[in-house]
Order: structure tokens, then C-alpha cells, then sequence
């Protein structure tokens, strides 16, 4: 048993109705490489009839599927909406994917559907394009000192970044989402939101490592370095997306 007292617990939003596109990945490269620094994780999936209580969780995530699970998923936010925001507002770290991403915004609207309400947590408004986006994006992370990110869009949705969101993205390869400002995603505090899969932070080791030491700061109130890992294998993938013409 480790004698390192750092501990994390992760809330896995609707992994019942949310499970696509390679999310739960994601949660598997998190926990990985926190155990490979004996952080002890707990993992806490909490589906669509349970409640969240944000003082227990260190690190949300939630994933993306195909539009039919969004009105089951926007109930269960809209539920645990204050909540959600409570840790949000907190500082603590969240990662929506896909669909998960639109429902944390002010609206999402599907082609020839009504607009419907998200839970505002970002401030933005996504809605069906007339393209699919499909293919490699490379961006610059303004908040990683512009290191690279790159992932696999394939959506058709466009992001309008109100003024209380700021891009997760900046494109230099890539449709994004967010129209002619030429950005991917949207960030709010350490809620990070992006229809990028692959998974994301199978790709990008750093974006990861991200989240756990943020969770960590947070956490314990402190800032603990993280030790470094071996990521030949992480970094070949990611590179292999930055080096294709």
C-alpha cells in the first residue's frame, strides 16, 4: 500500500447515456497516470437518476454520444445544476466532451429543432452548421503557454463564444467550431469544454496532467509538482498529428 497520502475522486457524469466516441478512455488515461504518481483515485460514476454533491469530487467528466441521449443528460444537469456550478465556481477541474460540452453552455440547437436551454456554465451557444467538421485540428492552449493540443474533430456544430467564455483553442490546423474566430472550444475557470476526441488526453500528455495538478492545488490548497513520467508513446501520437502534412 502507498505511503502517499494525495488522494482524487473523480465524478463520471451519465456514463449510461453519455458513452461515445472513445470518452471513456479519457477517464482511463486520467487515473493512469495519477496512479503512476501513487495518487490513489477513486472513481464514481453517477448516472442519470443520481445526484451530485460538489464537495466530493475533485475532477467531473462528461462525455459525448449521439443527439438522442441529450434530453436524458440535459435532466440530469439541469437537476444537478447548482451543484455543478457550486464546484465550477470553485475552481475545480471539469472536462466536457462533445455533447456533454454543449449542455454545459447557455443553448444548443439542433437543425429544424427549438433552441434548448444548457446550464450555463459556459457562456456560449451552439448550434447545427451547414458542414460537418471532420478530421486532425492542432491548436495552441493560451492557458498551457501555447503548447500544442491536437484530437480528432467530427461534429457539425457552431459555437458562438459569448463574453464570459474564452476559447480552449486557437486553430493553426482545423475547422474548430467557433466560426470565423478561428478557435476550438471554450473554457470557464478550469472547466474545459471541446468537441475533440482521439481521446484528447491520450494524445496530449500535458493537457492531462493539467487536470490532476489542478485537482490536486485545489484539493489540498497548495501547489504539488508532479513527477515526471515516461511518454514516448503518448508524445509519438501526438506527434504524428503535428508532423502530417
Amino acid at each position: 500500500m502507498s505511503k502517499n497520502p494525495l488522494k482524487l475522486k473523480i465524478a463520471y457524469l451519465c456514463p449510461d447515456i453519455l458513452q461515445g466516441f472513445c470518452d471513456r478512455a479519457n477517464i482511463d488515461v486520467f487515473i493512469q497516470r495519477a496512479k503512476e504518481r501513487n495518487i490513489e483515485i477513486s472513481l464514481n460514476e453517477i448516472y442519470a437518476n443520481d445526484r451530485v454533491q460538489a464537495s466530493k469530487y475533485d475532477f467531473y467528466y462528461i462525455g459525448g454520444s449521439n443527439t438522442q441521449a441529450l434530453e436524458d443528460a440535459l435532466k440530469f444537469l439541469k437537476r444537478n445544476e447548482e451543484e455543478l456550478k457550486i464546484a465550477a465556481y470553485s475552481n475545480v477541474p471539469m472536462l466536457a466532451i462533445n455533447c456533454g460540452y454543449q449542455l454545459f453552455g447557455n443553448s444548443y440547437q439542433l437543425h429544424n429543432q427549438a433552441k434548448v436551454e444548457g446550464i450555463k456554465i459556459f457562456d456560449i451557444e451552439t448550434y447545427t452548421g451547414k458542414n460537418l467538421h471532420y478530421g486532425s485540428l492542432i491548436g495552441v492552449c493560451p492557458f498551457l503557454r501555447n503548447k500544442t493540443i491536437v484530437g480528432f474533430e467530427n461534429h457539425g456544430m457552431v459555437t458562438i463564444l459569448k463574453s464570459g467564455a474564452a476559447p480552449f483553442l486557437i486553430l493553426q490546423k482545423g475547422k474548430g467550431n467557433n466560426g470565423k474566430d478561428k478557435t476550438e472550444g471554450a473554457r470557464f475557470n478550469n472547466v474545459i469544454g471541446s468537441y475533440l476526441t482521439s481521446p484528447i488526453l491520450a494524445q496530449n500528455p500535458h493537457l492531462c496532467d493539467f487536470f490532476i495538478a489542478v485537482a490536486l492545488r485545489i484539493k489540498y490548497k497548495c501547489k504539488i509538482p508532479l513527477t515526471s513520467l515516461c511518454d514516448d508513446i503518448e508524445w509519438y501520437s501526438h506527434n504524428f498529428i503535428l508532423e502530417a502534412k
